[in-house]
Order: C-alpha cells, then sequence, then structure tokens
C-alpha cells in the first residue's frame, strides 16, 4: 500500500510539472535557436528564418512559442509583428507601396495562423492573445488598403475593366479576411472571451468602413455570418455589438 502511495505520489507530481512547463513554455530558449537578432531591423529572409525556428520549435513543444504576456519572449513576439509592414492610410503618395505591404501581410498570413492558429482548445486558449493580435492586425490592415484602393487609386475609374478586376479580387480577399476572423467567436472555438469581445468589436469598426465598397455578394455572404453570431454566440456582449452592427450595416448604402 505504501509503495502504492508513492507512486501515486510521483505520477501526481508528474502531471503538476507537465502543467507547469507549459505555462513556461518548456524551458526552451527562443534566443538559442538560431532565431534573428530582434536588436537589429529584419530583412524578409530574417522574417522567413524566424518562421522557421518557431516552426522547429512547436514541433518538439506546442506551447513553446512567444507571447505577449510572457515577459520573458513579449518582445520576440511583437518583432515578428513589427517586421511586417503596415498599411498607412494616410500614405496617398505612395499607394503601390502601401499595396505591397499589404501584399506582404497575406503572405506571411499562413505561417503566422500555422503557428498561433492552432485547432486544439488548448492552443486556442493558451495562444488566444497572440492570434486576436494578428487577427487585429489583418482587419485594420484589410481595411486601409480597401480605402487607399477605392477612394485613391480607383477614384474616377470605376467603369474600367482594370477598376473591375481589381476590385473584385480585392474585395474577395477582404470577404475572406472578415469572414474567418468572424469564425473565431464561434462557440466551438475556445478563444478567451475577452479576445473574441475584442475581434467582434474589430470587425465591427473596420466593416462599416468598407460596407459601401462591397458587391452586393459580397454584402450578403458577411451579413448572414454577422446576423448568425449575433444570435449564435456564446458571450451576450458579442451578440450586442454584432447586433448593433447588423442593424447599422442594414441601413447603409
Amino acid at each position: 500500500m505504501k509503495i502504492k502511495f508513492i507512486l501515486i505520489s510521483v505520477l501526481l507530481t508528474l502531471n503538476l510539472c507537465s502543467c507547469q512547463n507549459k505555462e513556461t513554455k518548456a524551458g526552451i530558449d527562443i534566443r538559442e535557436s538560431g532565431f534573428p537578432d530582434i536588436g537589429k531591423e529584419w530583412t524578409d529572409a530574417d522574417l522567413q528564418k524566424a518562421f522557421e525556428v518557431l516552426q522547429g520549435l512547436k514541433k518538439l513543444d506546442t506551447f513553446s512559442l512567444p507571447r505577449l504576456e510572457d515577459e520573458k519572449t513579449s518582445d520576440i513576439f511583437q518583432k515578428i509583428m513589427s517586421s511586417i509592414p503596415k498599411v498607412n492610410p494616410q500614405d496617398t503618395l505612395n499607394l503601390f507601396v502601401q499595396f505591397d505591404n499589404y501584399g506582404k501581410l497575406i503572405k506571411v498570413l499562413p505561417n503566422l495562423l500555422g503557428l498561433y492558429g492552432g485547432p486544439s482548445e488548448s492552443e486556442q486558449k493558451f495562444y488566444s492573445n497572440e492570434a486576436v493580435e494578428i487577427l487585429k492586425r489583418v482587419l485594420i490592415d484589410a481595411t486601409n488598403s480597401s480605402q487607399l484602393l477605392f477612394e485613391h487609386y480607383l477614384n474616377g475609374k470605376e467603369e474600367s475593366q482594370e477598376a473591375v478586376d481589381r476590385a473584385k479580387k480585392h474585395n474577395g480577399g477582404a470577404v475572406k479576411m472578415f469572414s474567418g476572423s468572424l469564425n473565431m467567436i464561434d462557440p466551438s472555438n475556445k478563444y478567451r472571451l475577452e479576445d473574441k469581445l475584442e475581434i467582434a468589436n474589430t470587425v465591427s469598426d473596420n466593416l462599416k468602413k468598407i460596407w459601401k465598397y462591397l458587391e452586393v455578394e459580397n454584402r450578403t455572404e458577411l451579413m448572414d455570418k454577422v446576423t448568425f453570431f449575433s444570435r449564435e454566440s456564446d458571450s451576450p456582449e458579442i451578440r450586442e455589438v454584432l447586433s448593433k452592427l447588423a442593424t447599422n450595416l442594414s441601413k447603409s448604402k
């Protein structure tokens, strides 16, 4: 009986240690894993190298990635995000530079979501804050890019075939960004409710800005999803935000 008690105690201790390691990223030192120096300005090659290192670390331990709430690795996550150029909606003199910046974000998005957008409940809870920061950045840049495109680049060219094709392509991409971000709110996803609410607010703030640029089929798709989650979300605050958004959009032309 004493031996059995000792074995149970050891197993409980190991399980506790495992949980503690999960919270501290299993003690893996990212900076000693070939990660680019965060003290210098990164090139595109540095950013790609960072993704490769993190992908390798995640294969060793799912919970080893840098996080905003971890004082030891918060600066690493911030370096990754800051190394992806933002779309500046005020820079109307360099439209193609801003469109290129948006293109770079879209290009690295699979890497970002591959790292922080895990399908498991444990990953979603652990990386909830990082996932929402990535999606917020996507939504804001998609909105800024849309405003530059429709209000400046395509202004006066609306009837040309180039304008029609470019608008259709851009709107199709924007719809995917907003629709995918709304999926985070689904009750089956286990991100933190406060992070889901932040996404709902970000969707609301930005979708209203580009609604007038969207084609009818784009509007219908997004309105259906907004309306669905305004009823089915597991948070009354989120339901309120999306209900108000649906009402606002229904009145927009």
